[in-house]
């Protein structure tokens, strides 16, 4: 392992565990389903199958079904993703795909992880091993989310100059990874410009072409309890009114997301003057990861799963320097992406609906690490966003 150069130690670590796990389906089914109840407590005896339902959905559409209402065709089910992703159905794959695909998704994690700006010493390096090979980064491997391959493709045009290309096409599939528009803002001034007007026509274009499907696909986009394996800005009013403790979850959650906005204003500053300080690589991924994050948990209740876009942000926090609470934060990332294994160790792998005392207390802890982060993440960008404006401005 050390003849190896260091940034492909962790990818090396993974394909050992990739290995390992396909050894596990194939040998001992029953210690494989254990582990995929961790997350989520639903035991899966069959890989990626995040991918099969885009596969299936993409055969349906293609045979003419509406995919948007429920069908036989998707058992019952509809196809909860943008309608743009379904012309990609034109090509000749299917359901039967599954299995390539997933273990390409796998590959392609890997090669992201190599990629990322190497660890810097020994414990940054366990710390991100443990980050890039969590429960959350689990999850979505296991199955087979297009998570993983936006992640990859979003950590293979970091720095190039035809990212925005990449960019555009992740959010056509995707939606959120629209806030990686953001580092737009490195560019040149008519280059800001010229992305900004080319961003609106495509939008234009695509609410033209498929306006009615886009619509339909945000209207269905799947919301659940929030005590199991999600984050979101709703998830702690919303949690708090399913316990009859509160009546008016919406109103608190914005009301909360205004207050750390408030918070993040003033906290600013401080992120402008340590993203400074910053090489370009690490700065660029620490924006993206905070930027992606941060608008999905305003923006939506996320399966836990999407919370591999803090990978990005690790390079980054680990070497920042300013303000002793920043110290924390590689640790708040990393207990993010474990915290489903205390939850199925106090909730039970078949964890229940709404929790029991002890499983409320720790998903408060879990709610305050998520703010936390929130509160941060948007000081970060809003820090990000007040140094690049005064640059264009100059």
């Amino acid at each position: 392992m050390r003849r190896l150069p260091a940034r492909w130690r962790i990818s090396a670590v993974g394909l050992v565990l990739l290995a390992g796990f396909a050894a596990l389906h194939a040998c001992a089914l029953p210690a494989y389903e254990f582990f995929t109840r961790i997350p989520d407590g639903v035991a899966k005896p069959h890989p990626f199958v995040d991918l099969r339902a885009i596969l299936q959905g993409g055969a349906c559409w293609r045979a003419g079904v509406n995919v948007y209402t429920p069908s036989a065709c998707l058992d019952g089910g509809v196809f909860n993703y943008s309608p743009l992703l379904l012309r990609a159905a034109l090509l000749p794959i299917g359901p039967w795909d599954t299995l390539a695909g997933g273990v390409l998704f796998c590959l392609a994690y890997m090669a992201a992880l190599a990629r990322l700006p190497p660890p810097a010493g020994h414990r940054e390096f366990w710390l991100r091993l443990a980050a890039s090979f969590s429960p959350a980064a689990y999850y979505a491997l296991e199955q087979g989310n297009l998570d993983v391959a936006i992640f990859a493709a979003v950590v293979a045009v970091l720095g190039l100059p035809g990212r925005y290309g990449v960019f555009a096409l992740a959010a056509a599939a995707k939606f959120y990874p629209v806030a990686l528009f953001i580092l737009a803002l490195r560019e040149k001034r008519h280059v800001v410009l010229a992305l900004g007007v080319a961003g609106l026509a495509a939008l234009a274009l695509a609410v033209a072409l498929y306006g009615h499907d886009l619509f339909r696909a945000v209207a269905i986009i799947p919301s659940g309890t929030p005590f199991r394996a999600s984050f979101g800005r709703i998830d702690l009013p919303r949690g708090l009114a399913m316990l009859h403790l509160l009546r008016y979850p919406d109103a608190m959650g914005w009301g909360l997301a205004l207050g750390g906005g408030m918070v993040a204003w003033k906290l600013r500053r401080g992120w402008e003057q340590a993203l400074a300080r910053l090489d370009t690589m690490r700065a660029e991924a620490l924006v993206a990861g905070a930027a992606v994050t941060l608008f999905c948990f305003l923006a939506a209740q996320n399966v836990e799963y999407r919370a591999i876009f803090l990978l990005l942000t690790l390079p980054g926090l680990c070497r920042i320097t300013g303000a002793k609470r920043w110290l924390a934060l590689p640790w708040v990332v990393l207990a993010l992406l474990w915290e489903a294994v205390p939850r199925a160790m106090i909730g039970g792998l078949w964890q229940a609906y709404l929790p029991g005392p002890e499983m409320f207390a720790f998903w408060l802890l879990r709610q305050a690490l998520w703010w936390w982060l929130a509160v941060e993440f948007a000081a970060l960008v809003l820090g990000f966003v007040s140094r690049e404006a005064r640059r264009l401005k100059n």
